[in-house]
């Protein structure tokens, strides 16, 4: 019998009898498996600790800024349950807020009282302490002795205190763990049990109604066309349509049933002590409500019934006989419900012959992907690799055209590497018209999504674009974008005469292949970047080092265009020295590639360039003179000061990468010419051309 605090006998004895009290009574409230568990227990051991009449439990609801009571010992405990309170009213709304607990002897006569609906005022007095955790209250701990005259000693308070503290503690770690358990067992998008509690609930059920000897039933569901709302409305507008259909699921639903998300669009609902017709009027009732739910296109379901024990004596046997069932109905046209048969049986047993001569054709596909992921692995050119996947790929998918697209250095670029296939219609096509941008065109929309597309009807997709100079042609395209750690670096692109060529099994090939392909090309880069900054090492040194072997001007800028045209893999290169006051012609010190070259480095010098000390960028067709507009070279020309004379360089165009690499040639060019002047006497101004 634990001594009363404050005994007049032994009050040292009995304070640290209560304190050894609140240490065991803390050891099984947090050993609480439920939060009704914890109740109970806060319940009774409190009582243990502190003799009382009434005890309530607030939680706070910060969302709806409430306190909700959660458990009630008390004559009017239904009114107050039903009764949460504003944050901030009446005396337990005030210790919430003020964080402070309060004893309040005579608490009927307290101003901060507001009585609960449906209750009487009494006199009682009242200890409420805030339940803190991690300095944030979570609710309250009211604890009522009633009568004229009653109190809670400094002691007893005190006690009251230590015990809330504690069952804050128990509180918050078993509302943590119930929820983390909620979250294991629920989908997190829809709010239905998962599919782990769907295998749980079906095999349990099943084992309740043979022992019972009841019936139960099983509807499976899923979204029909689900993959071309994603495809084309985009995840975001997908995942919307997920919930309202789990919605929709949850309005048929009796108490007794349960609902799941199987996994992706596919859905069940369990229906204990339900015949196959019952079950059957459900699933009906259910795809009336799915077309009706708002969205971007409409929206319909197919749902197969089965049921025990007719159909099935175990839960293998009723999950593929419900799914058999849902077949059929998508066989039927979709949008409707279908229950299992003895015809459903033996369409079933005919579908899984053909199953078993696809399953035989996959593992010939899957071995000739991995023939294809080593060979790719061994490369190591992107262009290799890329031709590689064009010519093994159609061992394993038929196709007409294959293109595969990696992603440029401006990171916007969609560049083609490797085109090939039997389409006429695209004969002839050069890369220029089959490059795109990320986002344009069904290439794009791929690329920029990451998301594969297979487009049964290419002519009219919404986002497609055509080619041009290709035929109108019913064609559909499979794009499958290479990822390598969650980013976009090219796309896979397949097209086939005719609407909706290509199968699941095929569109999951492609993806496997990409991903490994994604890899091989990663490597590949690397290495092919490692391979340039080496070469462009090699160079600079060769370029300071070029002064020393070879004191003659024009032989080190000679060198320097022929190392600044090999670096950037240019058409050609030359450095030109600006007009002197004396003959007022500029001079061209060396050049290498298409002759024109010089008369656009001179023309170049003519017009100012460079404004800046720095590489610039300049149009062909802005420059002067008839040399530069009479060229047949490509009309971007890159111009960088060189030690007094200009570096010009002619190609199609400059990534940031090749005019760094401009850049340094200029600036270890800059220090070989002006070595070369020392060695050799002369300034570069003095050296004809």
């Amino acid at each position: 019998m634990l001594a009363r605090p404050g005994s007049a006998q032994d009050p040292q004895g009995a304070r640290l009898a209560s304190y050894r009290a609140l240490l065991e009574m803390s050891r099984m409230l947090l050993g609480s498996g439920s939060l009704d568990e914890l109740l109970d227990r806060i319940t009774d051991e409190l009582k243990r600790l502190v003799p009382y009449d009434v005890l309530t439990v607030y939680q706070v609801d910060p969302v709806r800024s409430l306190l909700v009571p959660l458990h009630s010992v008390d004559l009017y405990a239904a009114e107050i349950l039903d009764s949460p309170l504003p944050l901030g009213k009446g005396l337990t709304g005030w210790v919430v807020e003020q964080r402070l607990a309060q004893n309040v002897p005579a608490a009927h006569l307290d101003p901060r009282i507001e009585l609960v609906p449906g209750t009487d005022s009494e006199p009682e007095t009242i200890a409420a302490v805030p339940l803190m955790v991690r300095d944030q209250p979570i609710g309250v701990l009211n604890v009522y002795r009633l009568g004229e005259g009653v109190t809670f000693s400094d002691d007893e308070f005190e006690l009251i205190c230590h015990f809330a503290d504690l069952a804050a503690l128990a509180l918050d770690n078993t509302q943590i763990r119930e929820q983390l358990t909620r979250e294991a067992q629920t989908d997190w998008l829809t709010g239905l049990f998962n599919h782990r509690v769907y295998q749980e609930r079906v095999r349990a059920e099943l084992e309740r109604a043979h022992r019972y000897k009841r019936p139960m039933a099983l509807v499976t569901f899923d979204l029909d066309d689900f993959k071309l709302l994603n495809d084309v409305h985009g995840h975001m507008e997908g995942d919307l349509m997920l919930r309202r259909v789990a919605s929709a699921a949850g309005s048929v639903l009796r108490a007794t049933d349960s609902a799941f998300r199987v996994g992706g669009e596919e859905f069940a609902i369990l229906m204990p002590e339900t015949g196959k017709r019952a079950a059957k009027a459900a699933a009906d009732r259910l795809c009336a409500r799915v077309r009706q739910l708002p969205g971007p296109r409409s929206l319909t379901v197919s749902c197969g019934v089965a049921a025990f024990p007719d159909d099935a004596k175990n839960p293998t046997e009723l999950l593929a006989a419900a799914d058999a069932a849902l077949y059929v109905a998508k066989e039927r046209g979709k949008d409707r419900a279908a229950s299992y048969s003895s015809a459903v049986r033996a369409q079933r047993d005919t579908r899984g012959a053909a199953g078993r001569r696809q399953e035989l054709e996959s593992l010939t596909q899957i071995k000739l992907l991995g023939a294809l992921a080593t060979k790719l692995n061994r490369l190591n050119d992107v262009w290799q690799i890329a031709e590689t996947i064009v010519a093994e790929l159609r061992t394993m998918i038929d196709y007409h055209n294959a293109r595969v697209y990696l992603l440029g250095d401006d990171q916007r670029t969609l560049e083609p590497v490797a085109f090939g296939g039997n389409l006429s219609e695209y004969a002839g096509e050069t890369f220029d018209a089959l490059r795109c941008d990320v986002g344009e065109g069904i290439t794009g929309t791929a690329a920029e999504r990451g998301q594969t597309l297979n487009i049964g009807d290419a002519q009219h997709c919404e986002f497609a674009e055509d080619i041009e100079g290709s035929a109108d042609i019913e064609e559909s395209i499979l794009a499958v974008p290479l990822r390598y750690e969650r980013r976009t670096i090219g796309v896979i692109v397949l097209s086939k005469l005719g609407l909706d060529q290509f199968s699941q099994l095929a569109v999951r090939l492609l993806e496997l292949l990409a991903a490994q392909a994604a890899v091989a090309f990663e490597n590949a880069r690397l290495l092919e970047a490692e391979r340039r900054s080496a070469a462009v090492s090699n160079a600079l040194l060769e370029i300071a080092t070029m002064a020393a072997t070879d004191p003659s001007v024009s032989a080190v800028a000679a060198h320097l265009a022929h190392v600044a045209r090999s670096l950037t893999g240019s058409r050609a290169a030359a450095v030109v020295v600006p007009a002197d006051r004396a003959s007022g012609r500029s001079r061209v010190l060396a050049s290498t590639g298409d002759v024109a070259v010089r008369a656009i480095a001179t023309a170049a010098v003519r017009a100012g360039f460079p404004r800046r000390d720095e590489v610039e960028l300049v149009d062909v067709a802005n420059l002067p003179g008839p040399a530069a507009e009479a060229s047949t070279l490509p009309a971007v020309t890159a111009v960088v000061p060189v030690n007094g004379a200009l570096l010009v360089v002619v190609c199609d165009s400059f990534s940031e990468r090749a005019q760094a690499v401009l850049a340094a040639v200029a600036g270890q060019g800059g220090l070989a010419l002006r070595s070369a002047e020392l060695l050799a006497g002369r300034a570069v101004a003095d050296v004809a051309s």
